[in-house]
């Protein structure tokens, strides 16, 4: 959302009432103009008059009267209206009725920065949603899943209106198809909701399977890390999406294809595509045979043999990994390996601590092993500077 939250009208309250009522009545085409703006005398009648008509303006004045329209009833020195239920109204009027997307979207996020309360904003915020669905643009919302528990924050909601927020949007990303964005409002619900709401097992269990599912998204740390998760696996909350993502932590390519075959109905039941799973599973234990030889070159031979596939398809695989992030490294074509420099894990537990700590200790000793070697130099230095400055000579000339 922007941080545009002023807006500058002219004229007193009393004139500004008076012109706005006069173009509803022109758009509604009343027969005594006059007539209707002496009635529409207040902030309260110009609300009720602009309910399924300002929202059809003609695009190039949408902005300007709804402006007005937010100056009277959001920006008074007397007591205010009810802002939870007049945003609400209006927002819910524009969201239905505006033909043009963008310009209802700059309305509503002038709504949206001008309205104070948590409630307000999160009620402009599902018709923000709404327009952007109903207009094919859902895309303008996409970059705000990430900041949504900040906004709730904001807002001060509890978790049953986050929970509402979140699913409500999974909906239209998901109508919209996108699905990859859904996976993270899911995301979102499991870190900013969790166990707070009783729906938390089955959006645990959709984004499981949507993780499997989904060929651009392979950090599965993600998903199993969150406490939510984690507990709700614990208490076997998952039913089959438990088992599902246990083998997608735990198995390497062989034993992903043992699982497959083993469990082919229940995967077909829950949606999963094998064999889209599968080459997720051969990236996966591409990033594991990385993780354990980091830093060390790994044999186009091996990983061959890790995922079933020829020698001369793992360049591709490899090329995938790194595309994918799930590891850093370079491939030398000529010794046929790849020397992996960074990787991400499927699961960073307690076997993954004891390696880093290892490693920091090697790293420690290698450290203390050079030590001596540098000091040995810095002597070395000082002992060359001091000879030449003994050999230097300045004569000065009279």
């Amino acid at each position: 959302m922007s941080a545009r939250d002023v807006i500058f009208v002219d004229g007193e309250p009393s004139s500004q009432i008076r012109d706005l009522a006069s173009f509803i009545g022109e758009q509604k085409q009343v027969s005594d103009l006059d007539a209707y703006v002496s009635s529409t005398n207040t902030a309260e009648a110009a609300v009720k008059e602009s309910i399924g008509v300002l929202s059809k303006s003609p695009e190039e004045k949408l902005e300007a009267v709804y402006n007005q329209l937010f100056a009277l009833v959001l920006i008074r020195e007397e007591a205010p209206l009810d802002v939870v239920s007049v945003a609400k109204e209006l927002a819910e009027d524009i969201a239905a009725n505006v033909e043009n997307g963008a310009a209802g979207l700059r309305v509503l996020n002038n709504l949206y920065n001008l309205v104070g309360d948590g409630k307000a904003r999160a009620l402009v915020f599902d018709s923000i949603v709404a327009l952007a669905a109903r207009s094919q643009l859902l895309g303008t919302v996409v970059p705000l899943i990430s900041r949504l528990p900040a906004m709730f924050a904001e807002w001060g909601v509890g978790a049953g209106e986050r929970a509402r927020v979140l699913l409500d949007l999974r909906k239209a990303l998901e109508a919209a198809q996108l699905t990859s964005e859904a996976y993270e409002a899911e995301l979102v619900f499991l870190s900013a909701v969790g166990l707070e709401d009783q729906r938390a097992a089955e959006v645990a269990s959709s984004a499981v399977v949507r993780f499997a599912k989904l060929s651009a998204v392979c950090d599965l740390d993600a998903l199993a890390s969150l406490d939510s998760v984690q507990e709700l696996s614990k208490l076997d909350k998952l039913g089959d999406a438990g088992a599902l993502l246990d083998a997608l932590l735990a198995s390497d390519y062989k034993q992903w294809r043992q699982f497959a075959a083993n469990k082919r109905d229940m995967l077909t039941g829950l949606g999963v595509d094998i064999e889209r799973a599968s080459d997720k599973m051969r990236l996966l234990t591409v990033a594991s045979l990385a993780a354990e030889s980091l830093g060390q070159d790994v044999p186009f031979a091996t990983v061959a043999q890790a995922i079933e596939v020829d020698e001369d398809e793992v360049e591709m695989w490899i090329i995938d990994v790194i595309r994918s992030g799930l590891i850093q490294g370079k491939m030398n074509q000529v010794s046929r390996t790849m020397l992996p420099t960074r990787t991400t894990y499927r699961r960073f537990g307690a076997e993954q601590w004891s390696i880093l700590a290892e490693r920091l200790e090697q790293w420690k000793q290698s450290l203390e092993k050079l030590q001596p070697v540098i000091t040995n130099a810095k002597l070395v230095a000082q002992q060359q500077a001091v000879q030449m400055a003994g050999q230097a000579r300045v004569t000065i000339k009279e």
